[in-house]
């Protein structure tokens, strides 16, 4: 490891706006073999849990500490020989010894008869990627996936099943609280589904709850997005590092999808059609939470709500109760 060097971006680069950036970028100098780091932004240094001083006058692979033997290692070394940029998947190792999947784009940049740069846009997905792995989304040798698949999956929707959501949870919640990452959890239910039932049958019920899954994927599209049957008329998602704002409109997108599809259901008190009920719980960036107990509150909010009203859509804190709930439809 060499001595750092001072910290300073090529003529041209907005330091304050990248800076700013949620991602981490970095500059890394151009034309010599080692292409050290010359400038590295807050968020760059928080997710290698190294100071920039640290780092900078270094090549880029000490990211990856001693775990050189790396596909996209070799495609980021060529790639730093040649011209072109390139994007790949790395396990990166902090100074404790922790390891992270840091997804890594390099691209050049150079002024007007100015020297070459390497900008380098880097993020932590080990969430996404260990979620990925765990509801085999990897595909192996040949593009064929893993076996699991089936047992995976809802048969009625093609959601997630339940018992490989709750592994999902547990999963997310853990490496969330790690990575310090925020984590919302999701639950739907269609209002007066039994009167449904009882009105048209269980074939025709079957029908309705694929079209609500359709409507629930349709809003959680992300690599990182989960979405899952958990019972017969329950629907869960899960999304990573979603803003407040973000996670109302998801919940009242899906309920608008659902309104739109106009089911008739003309038994049910207060609506003639089908309607939906959202809750979503968000656990803060580093909070430590019991997959069993976000679920426990999960349904017991998502009970409260639809006792309260129909087209209910409740947002809040884990570990804090309910403060009331939203319903366009009326008591």
């Amino acid at each position: 490891m060499t001595g750092p060097a001072p910290m300073s971006l090529p003529a041209g680069l907005a330091q304050p706006a990248l800076e700013l950036a949620d991602e981490g970028v970095a500059v890394l100098e151009g034309g010599v073999a080692a292409a050290p780091f010359t400038w590295l932004n807050s968020a760059f240094a928080r997710m290698a849990g190294a100071a920039a001083e640290e780092l900078l006058g270094n090549p880029l692979r000490l990211l990856c500490a001693a775990d050189r033997d790396q596909p996209g290692l070799e495609e980021l070394e060529a790639a730093l020989a040649g011209e072109s940029g390139c994007s790949v998947l790395l396990r990166c190792y902090r100074p404790d010894g922790g390891m992270y999947w840091c997804r890594l784009r390099l691209e050049p940049w150079q002024a007007e008869e100015g020297p070459r740069w390497w900008l380098v846009f880097a993020r932590d997905v080990s969430a996404e990627h260990e979620m990925e792995l765990l509801l085999g989304r990897r595909t192996q040798p040949g593009g064929a996936r893993g076996g699991e698949d089936a047992e995976a999956t809802d048969r009625l929707t093609g959601l997630l099943a339940a018992r490989n959501f709750e592994l999902a949870l547990e999963l997310a919640c853990f490496s969330c609280a790690r990575d310090r990452r925020s984590l919302t959890l999701f639950l739907f239910a269609p209002d007066y589904f039994d009167i449904y039932l009882e009105t048209f049958g269980r074939e025709a019920g079957d029908s309705c709850l694929r079209m609500v899954a359709r409507a629930v994927a349709g809003a959680f599209r992300r690599d990182s997005d989960v979405a899952a049957r958990l019972a017969d008329a329950c629907f869960a998602a899960l999304g990573v590092d979603m803003p407040a704002e973000v996670v109302e409109g998801h919940a009242g997108r899906v309920r608008e999808r659902v309104r739109a599809l106009a089911i008739r259901n003309p038994r049910a008190p207060r609506v003639a059609s089908l309607s939906l009920s959202a809750v979503a719980l968000r656990v803060a960036p580093g909070q430590a939470a019991r997959w069993q107990d976000l679920l426990a509150q999960g349904r017991a909010t998502l009970a409260a709500a639809q006792a309260a009203g129909v087209e209910q859509q409740v947002v809040q804190d884990y570990g804090v109760a309910a403060a009331g709930a939203d319903s366009p439809a009326g008591e």
